[in-house]
């Protein structure tokens, strides 16, 4: 028994035996191609590109820096590492929601925030829309497809502005902690100092000297305390000096606690954009994907081939039949 084979020659053959059917078959996909592309809705596709700034110039803490020995600050541009963050971000439940509520999308898309299908349907179609992607140049290029283009563009927008104010909250957020901290400290140094004023103001009332005791003795002025009509100066004077100095030291401690509570105190408001626009989203002013013409040439084009291969497809099975009997 011999199995039926085919060539080139034969499938040109069976195409020219159809021809009409094949021709109505394709025509008839470029012509509901042509028909859908025009009935469906259009999807305009929004585009914007950011870079991101060194955080370190973001923060007021290090404007006025002093050290110069931190080698991140020859840098402008954010890290490969702070670009991961910032991708990270871009990506997060948290702007998406954020994004959802400040533009209404909900109501834009005639969804329900109220029932589950339809906020599984929202963030479905949310990530289906929203791409971000970060290129060789250590930017981040985000796109946002929408039926309505002018939609497409403002919500791109809002959520590289949104991105870009997370990152700021999350700095201010750990600043905010630790001047909270910094100030329980302030609270605590300043009941030292004021139980050191308090034995000071005894010390010198019992040992009748009210001189003023440089801890460093350079203030002392040779002979200007004397022991005439005083309590043991002497005593006094060490004991006296030994509590101003531990005073002194608290002092200029909350002096620089003071200081770092004023450069942590910042708002949201403060602190410096970290992702700045190289291209501005604009409403696109084509729709994407292929044209009404590609369309109906890529449908007539798949139509003609699978005619073409289901016809040969059943003239093979026509002829293994035959063969067999």
């Amino acid at each position: 028994m011999n199995t039926p084979t085919f060539d080139l020659v034969e499938i040109v053959k069976i195409a020219q035996r159809n021809l009409k059917l094949i021709l109505i078959v394709t025509f008839s996909a470029a012509l509901i191609g042509a028909v859908g592309y025009k009935l469906q809705d259009k999807k305009y596709k929004a585009e914007a590109e950011a870079y991101l700034l060194n955080p370190l110039f973001g923060d007021r803490n290090n404007i006025l820096r002093r050290a110069t020995e931190d080698l991140r600050f020859v840098d402008y541009f954010g890290t490969e590492g702070d670009v991961d963050r910032a991708m990270t971000m871009i990506n997060s439940k948290d702007v998406q929601d954020s994004v959802i509520k400040y533009m209404d999308l909900y109501k834009a898309y005639q969804l329900d925030p109220q029932k589950k299908a339809d906020r599984v349907a929202m963030a479905y179609r949310f990530d289906k829309s929203f791409d971000a992607k970060r290129t060789e140049n250590s930017s981040v290029m985000a796109t946002f497809t929408d039926t309505d283009p002018q939609r497409a563009a403002a919500v791109l927008d809002a959520i590289i502005k949104i991105t870009d104010a997370k990152m700021r909250q999350y700095i201010a957020t750990v600043k905010h902690n630790s001047m909270e901290v910094v100030s329980r400290k302030i609270l605590s140094v300043d009941t030292l100092i004021a139980k050191c004023t308090d034995s000071l103001v005894i010390m010198r009332d019992k040992y009748q000297l009210y001189d003023i005791m440089s801890p460093n003795r350079k203030g002392l002025v040779s002979g200007a305390i004397g022991a005439g009509g005083k309590v043991n100066p002497g005593r006094g004077v060490e004991e006296i000096q030994n509590l101003e100095a531990i005073k002194d030291q608290y002092v200029i401690n909350r002096a620089e606690l003071s200081a770092t509570v004023n450069e942590l105190d910042s708002k949201l408001g403060d602190e410096v954009q970290l992702l700045h626009n190289v291209t501005t989203p604009q409403p696109p002013l084509k729709a994407s994907g292929l044209g009404v013409l590609l369309t109906t040439i890529a449908c007539a084009f798949v139509a003609f081939f699978f005619s073409v291969l289901l016809l040969s497809f059943i003239a093979y099975i026509k002829a293994l039949a035959n063969t067999q009997r």
